[in-house]
């Protein structure tokens, strides 16, 4: 700011005249853009200084440096170029203050947010009243703009505040327009996925939503050893967990702190999704806030059967599928490339009929890679599949996943899966089946609670326009599960609104995903289909 208020108002003329002896106008002139642009670039770069940025740090001593050179080419402004060489002096032995990785191209923007930029601009609008002010008795004309002379200090102002004001746009348009640069993309290699799964296989602590890992749109964060991992994606200036660490319970804290000191040295903030209770020790210990986003329910199988009355619409189900020929089937891993028309067709239909596309993140989505890794339950009717899932399995548990079926199954083709599906499961020796969530479930309305769960409860209630959320828990109530919180949690200097806003656009695939129609599908498969064959 010392800076700009300095090419802002007039010079010493005694200096300048001093100077003049021994440098051009047009060094004078140079040195005193120069030394504006410097100032600008000074406070954007602070607040890469302000999250302790390496890029900022080695930006900033250069600047403070060539700000105090420009000054003195200037006008001989020994107040302003002691100021700065004492605070590059100042600087320059806290150099491991400033941990946090950066690259120059993207880290004079990357730190703005909107208070920042807000400031920036309000400081250039400051500095252009002070100019105006300082000339007032100067008239206007064309001529000043292309005035070069010792005396034309009006002329520098006013080169130098349409520079300004030029930087400030574009910075402006940078930062509103443009996300941060991650080097995490959500690719992994499918030998990192080969290594989800044999940690999954043989984990000691997994989430029944720990094969979401295998879906390949998220990246994984191995232990040192290797027998544990996380998987999160980087969204703007969030790091995004999906669920919890998965693998040895003894190294699941130092998972989470690894984790939370990767984005910290990004200058980001951990964020975790549709985490359980037992997890909330560890993720206060981090210093992150807590809410509850809803429930998901287990069934406990050793105690699960189809007798009684409560289940005599899945046993009507049953029967009905065996008068008309209607069956059920497990298929292995890598079945799906065999059935990738048929369960493409399937699929196709129910998406036909949905208000949204394909999902990620959260959810699972037909991509064949993915399925391949997982078991399939299978109905057919007369040798044609007519509705599937694909089955995820952790140690003692099975879960469902995707559920799609078609048009013209029979209408009660869910409940028939289902029962036949918890019958296997029990047959297969699982202590628990999962049913998956129910969004905002479990939300409540007390006038003392956090807003967004006040609202959340309100459009669990009411809602049904926009998604079934009622609908969707009193289906799987019928199965009488266990029902167990999840939560969300995030710095508590992040709104929760906007985190819940970056998970749904991570789960939407992007805000197309998530307010559009899905897009056409094309016919490409048969071609993966021959390559897989």
């Amino acid at each position: 700011m010392l800076i700009l208020a300095s090419s802002a108002t007039p010079l010493l003329r005694d200096r300048l005249s001093a100077l003049l002896q021994v440098a051009p106008i047009f060094v004078i002139e140079l040195s005193h853009f120069a030394a504006s642009v410097v100032g600008f670039l000074l406070l954007v770069v602070s607040a890469g200084l302000w999250r302790r940025r390496e890029g900022a740090y080695w930006t900033a001593l250069t600047l403070l440096l060539l700000g105090a050179g420009f000054s003195l080419l200037k006008g001989l402004e020994f107040e302003v170029a002691t100021l700065l060489g004492v605070s590059a002096a100042a600087l320059a032995p806290c150099r491991r203050a400033f941990n946090r990785r950066s690259r120059l191209n993207v880290g004079l923007t990357r730190n703005l947010s909107g208070a920042w930029l807000t400031l920036i601009v309000a400081v250039v609008g400051a500095i252009a009243w002070l100019g105006f002010f300082a000339y007032r008795d100067v008239a206007y004309t064309d001529e000043l703009w292309w005035t070069f002379l010792r005396d034309a200090d009006a002329s520098r102002f006013l080169r130098t505040e349409a520079a300004l004001a030029v930087l400030t746009l574009l910075l402006a348009a940078r930062v509103l327009l443009t996300s941060p640069v991650s080097s995490f993309r959500g690719r992994p290699a499918p030998e990192e996925l080969d290594r989800a799964a044999a940690v999954i296989a043989r984990a000691e602590v997994a989430q029944e939503d720990a094969p979401l890992a295998l879906l390949g749109d998220k990246d994984l964060l191995f232990s040192d050893s290797g027998r544990s991992f996380l998987m999160f994606r980087v969204r703007g200036s969030r790091w995004i967990a999906m669920g919890e660490p998965v693998g040895r319970r003894d190294e699941r804290r130092a998972l989470l702190w690894r984790f939370a000191e990767m984005a910290d040295r990004d200058g980001d903030a951990p964020v975790f999704y549709g985490v359980s209770p037992d997890l909330l020790p560890e993720l206060i210990d981090l210093g992150l806030t807590v809410r509850k986003i809803g429930e998901t329910a287990e069934v406990q199988l050793a105690r699960f059967s189809l007798e009684g009355r409560p289940r005599q619409a899945l046993r009507t189900a049953r029967n009905r599928a065996a008068r008309e020929g209607v069956r059920f089937e497990v298929l292995d891993r890598g079945a799906a490339w065999a059935e990738a028309e048929r369960l493409k067709s399937v699929s196709d239909s129910w998406l036909s009929r949905q208000k949204g596309g394909e999902k990620g993140f959260s959810m699972g989505r037909f991509d064949l890679d993915y399925l391949a890794r997982t078991r399939l339950a299978v109905v057919r009717l007369e040798d044609r599949i007519v509705a599937f899932a694909n089955l995820w399995e952790t140690p003692g548990a099975v879960a469902v996943d995707l559920m799609r079926y078609a048009g013209e199954a029979p209408p009660y083709v869910m409940d028939y899966l289902f029962a036949e599906l918890l019958l296997w499961a029990k047959a297969q020796g699982a202590e628990r089946f999962g049913l998956g969530g129910a969004p905002l479930s479990g939300l409540h309305e007390h006038r003392l609670a956090p807003l967004l769960t006040r609202l959340g409860a309100l459009l669990f209630e009411e809602g049904g326009a926009l998604y079934s959320f009622k609908g969707l828990r009193a289906y799987k109530e019928k199965f009488d599960p266990v029902w167990e919180p999840r939560y969300l949690a995030a710095p508590a200097s992040a709104p929760m609104a906007t985190v819940l806003l970056d998970v749904a656009l991570l789960t939407g695939r992007g805000w197309r995903g998530l307010v559009l129609p899905p897009r056409p599908r094309t016919p490409a498969l048969q071609d993966r289909v021959r390559q897989e064959a």
